[in-house]
This record gives structure tokens, C-alpha cells and sequence, in this order.
């Protein structure tokens, strides 16, 4: 009797353990309802955004005064820009073409700061940063100041984030610092702002410690910040807690962003997904693939493709866990089901259950096994393109080169013994217009070709001089002499011999061409070419 009661207890130890128990604080779980109950009403915060919307854009429809208009349309677009990326980035535009129509530089530089913040949210950092470039400060207010100093500050860290090595982060953050110190001269002790950025400045230099202290203390000064102010610090003390490795305190900020998200209707990254990846560490997988679910809505409600790709990152990791949740409730039920073999009935349920279990596992791993096949198979076909594409230019165009160059050397040959008076008529029939115009064919072959691969190559690359030094070729589909040396480079092909042989210069020529194209281009000599390999 009292080996069965031994057997009962363990077996109910086990699936006790088994079914997951979430190793959540009192204070966690109390959190956690009230983010489940603020959830449950989120389509009344979006009510209110909505309605907030609606009665701006009626407001600037009735606008006379310009400015005024332009104000209007400026809150829309803030209204937007963590809620829907393609209204916001509408927006953006409108107000730069109401400042145009207006002739206001400084509004239309404050309007090319909204716009470059939508490219970011993309992840379109190339075009925000000449967007960016193209900002006058002059005539700005203090507003707009703070404006275009926290856009390029955004714009420094969002790329360091991206790069996430060595030494570009540190470059890209050292950058984002300076536009913050900056930016804090515009600021007093007594602004919100000042508090939020020193706490994001001390988390850049992993001063975890002090973005604690700086963060707790905005919480404290501003009891009624803007909510969507509140749920970005309470993201970066989370995150600040993570970095000094407590956890708990962690999770909690992050629920507590998550409830401010809400609330204030983002939908943009959010804090749910990143506490779903801590729920789901604790073994709450059901709590952790319903948040991490809702913040997939969210992002593709968003509509921006960085977001989507940041939230791509972590929701295998989600998976992952459920997977190895699921693994581990199967292998106790199985001890289990050892343990209770006597036990008939018990041994029924624990079969029952692993069963049930055996399913959701199957399921897991056929999802999972179906989006490793889907990128391996979308890896391989672009391995495959690049290869063919790759060695295809290569060898075609240089085995036309060599070619002609022998064919060059069997004119020069012909035409000594023809000299030499041993075949008086074949002089007559060889000469060197027939080889001209077969590198000249060739050429063209290769612009075409080239333009076929990429497309917008001339635009881009006139991109990189000034107005007076561009240069259009007299066919559309074709290059300039210039443009073929760096056409080549694109394709890989940096050896100055080798471009040499291929367009008939000498290697003096083409380094002259390239170093005189380099000096009159916008960027510097050694990042001329960095750019030349970005084209696409």
C-alpha cells in the first residue's frame, strides 16, 4: 500500500511538473492580468487614437491659414508614426509639400526629418541618411532643432543596432552621442526629454547602472509624461535590468511598456513580443505564443519592413521554447508513465496525454521543419543566381577580350609577313577596322548586359556628383568610358590590369580615369567605391 501511495505521489509530482507551473512573482502575475485585461480593450485605445485622427484631419481640412494647416498635419503624422508606417510616411510627404508651397525652409527641413524617420522605421538607412543630408538648419526653431538633433541621433543608433559589429557600432553610437549632447543643450533638468535621453545615452555606453537611476528618476519628476513617452522608458530600464542581470525586474518593465504600449495604441515594436520571450523562458509557452501572436498583428498592421525583420529575429527563438517545453512535458510523462505501469488507469490517462502532447509536438516540428526547408530552399536559389550570374559576366566577357587580343596579334603578324613580301595579296584583305569594330560590339554587349543587371546603375552613380559634374551617356543603354571602369569594379573585378586588358587602356589610364572620377565625386576617395558596390 505504501509503495503505490510512493508510486501516486511521484506520478503526480511529475505531471504536476510536467504541465508547466510559470515561476512568476506575486507582483508578475499581477501584471500580468492587468496586461491581459488592457489588452482585452485595445480596440477602445485605437477608438480613441482614431477619433483623435479623424478630428485633426478635419481640422486641416478647414484650415485657411498655411501654417496652421502645416501644424495640423504635423500632429497627424505623430499620431501616425507609431501606429501605421505607410499613413505616416503620407503624411510626411504632405506636410514637406505644404512647407514647399509655403516657401518655409525651416518647415520644410522639420517635414524631411519626418520623412527620414518613416525610412528608418524601413530600414531604409541609405536614403534617410541623404535625406537627412539634405536638412538647412538655418531659420529652425528651438522645436525643430530638437526635432532634426533626436532624428539623426535615431538614425546613428538604428544603424549601429543594424550593424551590430565592430568597429561600426561603436563609430554609429559615438555619432548617435554627439547629436544627444547636442541635443541637451537645447534641453533644461526640467524637460522630460533631457531625462529620457541621458538614461538612453548612459544604456549606449552600457552605463547600465546610471540609465537606472537616470530612468527611474524621469518616472518620478513626470508622473504624467505622454504615455507612449513612459511605456519607451520603461523598454530602456528593462533592457538596463537585462544588461545587470536581473531578470525579474526585467520582465516586469517590460509588462509594464507592453501595458503603456497599449494604451497608447502603438504598433510599432513593442515591448509584448520581448515579454513573450521571457514568459516563454519560464514555461508559460500558451501565455508567450499569444503575445508574441498579437505583437505579429501589430507589426504587420505597422506595415514597415525593419520592424517586421526585428520581430522575425525573435519569434523562432518563441518557438524554439515551445518546442523544448513541449519536449520536456513529453520525456516526464513518459517517466511518469514508467512509474505508474502498475497502475492501470493512470497508466491510461499518462498515455492519453502523451498522445495529445505527441501531436502539438509533431505539429511544432512540422512548422518548424517547413520554414527551415522554405529558406534553405530560397538560399539556395539565390546561391545559384549569384553563381551563374557571377561567373556567366566573367568568363563571357573576358574570353571576348583575350579573343580580340589574339586577333590583334595575328594582324600584327599578318601584316610583318606581308612586309616581308611573302603574300603580296593578303595585305590587302586584313586590316584593323574589322578587330575596332568587334571591340566596339563588344562593348556595347557588355553595357547592355550590364544595365539588364542593374538597372539604375547610371542614376546612382550620378548620384555621387554634384549636378555639374554628372555625365549621361549618349544611348541610354549604354556607358560611359568612366562608367565602364566602375561597372567592372561592381562586378568584382578591382584589378587595375585586368580592366586594362579588357577595355584596351593602358593600367596608367585607367588609374587616371579612376582617381580624376574619384576627386570630383561628393563622397570621399576611399568610400567612392564602397558606394559603387552598393548599387543594386
Amino acid at each position: 500500500m505504501k509503495c503505490i501511495k510512493s508510486l501516486l505521489t511521484a506520478l503526480y509530482m511529475m505531471l504536476w511538473l510536467g504541465c508547466g507551473n510559470p515561476s512568476a512573482t506575486d507582483r508578475t502575475a499581477a501584471l500580468l492580468s492587468d496586461l491581459d485585461a488592457t489588452l482585452s480593450q485595445r480596440d477602445y485605445y485605437e477608438s480613441l487614437r482614431l477619433q483623435r485622427i479623424d478630428s485633426l484631419n478635419r481640422l486641416s481640412t478647414a484650415a485657411t491659414d498655411a501654417h496652421e494647416r502645416y501644424e495640423l498635419l504635423l500632429r497627424v503624422f505623430d499620431e501616425y508614426k507609431s501606429y501605421r508606417y505607410d499613413s505616416a510616411y503620407a503624411y510626411a510627404r504632405r506636410c514637406y509639400d505644404e512647407a514647399l508651397d509655403m516657401g518655409d525652409e525651416a518647415c520644410m527641413s522639420e517635414a524631411k526629418c519626418a520623412v527620414s524617420f518613416c525610412l528608418m522605421s524601413s530600414g531604409m538607412f541609405k536614403e534617410a541618411s541623404e535625406m537627412m543630408a539634405s536638412v538647412r538648419t538655418e531659420g529652425m526653431s528651438p522645436r525643430q532643432m530638437r526635432t532634426y538633433y533626436s532624428t539623426y541621433s535615431k538614425l546613428f543608433q538604428e544603424e549601429a543596432n543594424y550593424s551590430g559589429v565592430e568597429p561600426y557600432y561603436t563609430t554609429y553610437t559615438q555619432q548617435s552621442d554627439r547629436y544627444i549632447d547636442t541635443l541637451k543643450t537645447l534641453l533644461s533638468a526640467d524637460d522630460s526629454e533631457w531625462w529620457s535621453q541621458t538614461g538612453a545615452q548612459h544604456m549606449k555606453n552600457h552605463r547600465f547602472e546610471e540609465a537606472i537611476v537616470t530612468l527611474e528618476g524621469y518616472l518620478s519628476r513626470f508622473p504624467d509624461a505622454d504615455v507612449h513617452e513612459r511605456a519607451m522608458v520603461m523598454a530602456e530600464m528593462a533592457w538596463a535590468y537585462i544588461h545587470t542581470g536581473r531578470d525579474d525586474k526585467a520582465l516586469d518593465c517590460f509588462i509594464q511598456s507592453a501595458i503603456y504600449d497599449t494604451q497608447s495604441s502603438t504598433r510599432e515594436i513593442t515591448a509584448l513580443f520581448f515579454a513573450a520571450k521571457f514568459i516563454a523562458q519560464q514555461g508559460d509557452v500558451d501565455r508567450a505564443s499569444s503575445y508574441a501572436k498579437q505583437a505579429l498583428d501589430d507589426i504587420t498592421f505597422y506595415n514597415a519592413r525593419q520592424r517586421k525583420i526585428e520581430l522575425g529575429q525573435i519569434l523562432p527563438i518563441i518557438e524554439q521554447e515551445r518546442y523544448n517545453a513541449l519536449s520536456l512535458q513529453r520525456n516526464r510523462i513518459i517517466i511518469a508513465a514508467l512509474l505508474a505501469s502498475i497502475l492501470f488507469l493512470v497508466v491510461l490517462a499518462a498515455i492519453f496525454q502523451m498522445r495529445r502532447l505527441n501531436k502539438k509536438l509533431w505539429q511544432a516540428r512540422q512548422t518548424i521543419a517547413g520554414r527551415n526547408e522554405e529558406l534553405r530552399r530560397v538560399n539556395d536559389d539565390l546561391i545559384e543566381a549569384n553563381r551563374i550570374k557571377d561567373v556567366y559576366i566573367g568568363r563571357s566577357f573576358f574570353v571576348n577580350a583575350e579573343f580580340i587580343e589574339k586577333m590583334e596579334k595575328l594582324y600584327l603578324t599578318v601584316d610583318r609577313k606581308i612586309q616581308a613580301r611573302q603574300y603580296d595579296d593578303l595585305r590587302k584583305t586584313v586590316n584593323l577596322t574589322a578587330l575596332e569594330k568587334e571591340r566596339k560590339q563588344m562593348y556595347a554587349a557588355f553595357d547592355e548586359t550590364f544595365l539588364n543587371l542593374f538597372p539604375t546603375f547610371i542614376e546612382q552613380y550620378n548620384r555621387l556628383f554634384d549636378e555639374k559634374d554628372r555625365r549621361k551617356p549618349q544611348d541610354e543603354k549604354s556607358l560611359t568610358s568612366e562608367m565602364r571602369i566602375f561597372a567592372l569594379i561592381r562586378l568584382g573585378i578591382t584589378d587595375s590590369e585586368r580592366i586594362a586588358r579588357f577595355l584596351d587602356y593602358s593600367v596608367h589610364t585607367v588609374n587616371t580615369y579612376k582617381t580624376r572620377v574619384k576627386n570630383k565625386a561628393t563622397v570621399e576617395n576611399d568610400l567612392f567605391e564602397q558606394y559603387i558596390m552598393k548599387i543594386e
